[in-house]
C-alpha cells in the first residue's frame, strides 16, 4: 500500500527577495493606532519594519522604559513592565529576537518571521486613493508569470483584486485610479518585476461596462 505523501503548502512569501522586500519599509506603513494600553503587534512589527532590517539591532536603557519611548507612535507612555511582557510574547512567537547585556541594555531585532508577518499586515492594509475627480485615463496590469509559478501567480491576482483592479482578461487587471506604487510594491515583493506591466491608456475600446463598473462619469 503506497503512503500518499502530504503536500507542503508553500509561503506566498518563499521566493521574496529579502534585500528588496527590507527596502520597500523604508518609509514606515500609514497605520491607524490600535486600542488598548500597549503596542500593539501589528504596530510593533510594522514599526520595526519600516525602520530597520532584518537582524536591525536597537539598543535601549534598562527597564525597557527606552523601547516604550522609542515605540510609542503617537501614544502615551507605557511601563517597563508592560513593554517587556509584550515584547516577551513577540519573543516566544519568534517575531524579534531579544537580548540584554551586562549592563542592562537591552537589544532588539525583528527576525525574518517577523518581517514576513510585517508584509501580511502591510498588504492586508493596501487600498487605492480614488480622486474627486477621474482623470480620464485606464491603468492596465499586464503579466505573464509562468505555469510553474501558478501559486505566486493566484496570490498576485489575488492582491489585484484585493486593490479593487477589474479582470479585464486572465492575466490584464484594470483600474480607473493611479496603482504605479502599488504595483511596484507587489511585483519588488513577489520577484515578478520582469513579467508584470504597468501600462497608462488614454482609451480603451468599449469601455462603458468598465465606467459602469467603477461608476465613473
Amino acid at each position: 500500500m503506497k503512503i500518499k505523501k502530504r503536500r507542503v503548502k508553500k509561503s506566498p512569501f518563499a521566493r521574496i527577495d529579502w534585500e528588496k522586500a527590507i527596502a520597500l519599509f523604508h518609509e514606515p506603513p500609514k497605520q491607524k493606532k490600535e486600542s488598548g494600553n500597549y503596542p500593539s503587534t501589528k504596530e510593533i512589527l510594522s514599526f520595526l519594519a519600516g525602520v530597520g532590517v532584518i537582524g536591525l539591532i536597537l539598543a535601549f536603557p534598562p527597564a525597557l522604559t527606552g523601547v516604550a519611548a522609542f515605540i510609542r507612535l503617537g501614544r502615551r507612555d507605557y511601563s517597563g513592565w508592560g513593554m517587556r511582557r509584550t515584547l516577551k510574547r513577540l519573543k516566544k512567537q519568534k517575531y524579534i529576537a531579544v537580548s540584554e547585556d551586562d549592563e542592562g541594555n537591552v537589544t532588539v531585532r525583528i527576525t525574518k518571521q517577523g518581517m514576513t508577518r510585517a508584509l501580511s499586515y502591510k498588504l492586508e492594509s493596501m487600498a487605492l486613493q480614488k480622486p474627486t475627480k477621474w482623470d480620464g485615463k485606464w491603468r492596465v496590469v499586464a503579466f505573464d508569470i509562468p505555469e510553474k509559478y501558478k501559486g505566486l501567480r493566484d496570490v498576485f491576482r489575488m492582491r489585484l483584486g484585493q486593490l479593487g483592479l477589474y479582470q479585464l482578461q486572465e492575466s490584464v487587471y484594470v483600474s480607473p485610479y493611479q496603482c504605479f506604487k502599488e504595483i511596484e510594491f507587489l511585483r519588488e515583493l513577489y520577484g515578478v518585476a520582469f513579467t508584470v506591466r504597468y501600462i497608462v491608456a488614454d482609451s480603451i475600446e468599449d469601455d462603458a461596462s468598465l465606467k459602469q463598473r467603477f461608476q465613473l462619469r
